[in-house]
């Protein structure tokens, strides 16, 4: 599971939403309940008014709170406004999704909200441990043997263009020199990225959101993401995707991306035991050059956002509304539908409309 810690720090005022909720053993959980398999806990949720003045304030004014307040409910605090003019608001403590949905839909019935939905988190996509995984199969094959891309038939055409930027929504990106040996500086392929982490557990590396895209690892503990969850040493998973797409090609070192010239940015959207739904379209906005509350503009805009990262269920409308806006922004989204062998209609935001879902044909 990739459950999140239930301590936070609120980045705005604790402004308060009371909701009429049934309380019952299943609305607000104790730290140590888990969630049904494949459906996912959260303690966040994101609502988006239909008044655009409440839009990217940092405080939500104490009419808007007022109106959506009545006794003896459920106590929802003010996290942050977000892209996509949309609010994040904090539940009590970890609950089902399937429970944050029923608080989500209540909150709707009131005529003042456009939409609200769970904060879902996302986990980055599995890698594989094949032992002949260095071989590079997928690569090399003919899409008519193995279901490899072939990619020495294209290397004779291309092997990528320097004007292209490619944004790598992840874990962060390590100093590798197949890659950069200085992802900080912006003086090689790596360009100035972004962290968008803002949860302190989640984050890792002792500080919220700043320009530092550099991977600090997302080690767990036993029982750390959810009740039994299983220790796990850090993936780098940022840095190994990063790899497939942009390893240096024809250098006589390690293994080959996809495309050797083009620029990557590293946006930070994944820490420890996954990432939040509102930090991955913040960064998906940002990476496509849109304006973010909050944080610098983006001088090095992506023509390609890559997402190696899901979790289970449909495509909600906080994700599709990033994805109409960067691509009527000309950008392109690219989406991992989950190495998992399910069917990726239920793998968001693989299933969301107007994205290139990737899933494995072979080996």
């Amino acid at each position: 599971m990739w459950i999140k810690h239930t301590s936070f720090a609120f980045a705005v005022s604790a402004a308060t939403i009371i909701l009429t909720l049934p309380v019952d053993t299943h609305a607000v959980m104790p730290a140590a309940t888990t969630a049904t398999a494949g459906e996912g806990l959260t303690d966040r949720i994101i609502v988006k008014f239909r008044d655009r003045q409440t839009a990217n304030v940092s405080v939500l004014g104490s009419a808007r709170m007022s109106a959506m307040r009545t006794a003896n409910g459920l106590t929802l605090k003010h996290v942050r406004p977000m892209s996509g003019e949309a609010h994040v608001m904090a539940l009590p403590g970890r609950m089902r999704v399937s429970d944050a949905s029923e608080i989500a839909r209540q909150l709707m019935q009131n005529p003042e909200v456009e939409y609200a939905e769970p904060d879902r988190l996302m986990h980055k996509a599995m890698m594989p441990n094949d032992p002949s995984f260095s071989s590079q199969w997928h690569l090399q094959s003919p899409a008519s043997s193995a279901g490899g891309v072939n990619l020495p038939g294209a290397w004779d055409i291309t092997t990528g263009s320097g004007s292209l930027t490619v944004a790598v929504l992840d874990t962060g990106l390590r100093p590798h020199s197949d890659i950069d040996a200085n992802i900080l500086d912006g003086s090689g392929r790596v360009v100035p990225g972004y962290d968008f982490i803002g949860d302190l557990p989640t984050a890792n590396d002792g500080d919220g959101r700043d320009a530092d895209p550099t991977d600090p690892g997302d080690w767990a503990d036993f029982g750390e993401c959810d009740t039994d969850s299983p220790a796990e040493d850090s993936s780098w998973h940022g840095t190994h995707v990063t790899g497939t797409i942009a390893a240096l090609g024809n250098n006589g070192a390690g293994v080959t991306g996809v495309n050797w010239t083009s620029k990557i940015l590293p946006v930070r959207v994944l820490g420890k035991c996954g990432g939040y739904t509102s930090d991955v379209v913040d960064g998906m906005r940002w990476a496509a050059g849109l304006a973010v509350v909050g944080v610098p503009a983006n001088l090095n805009p992506a023509r390609v956002l890559n997402l190696s990262l899901g979790s289970a269920g449909s495509c909600k409308p906080t994700y599709q509304s990033a994805i109409d806006d960067v691509t009527a922004f000309n950008t392109v989204v690219v989406v991992a539908a989950g190495n998992s062998n399910k069917n990726a209609s239920g793998h968001s935001p693989a299933n969301c409309n107007g994205v290139i879902s990737v899933a494995s044909i072979g080996p």
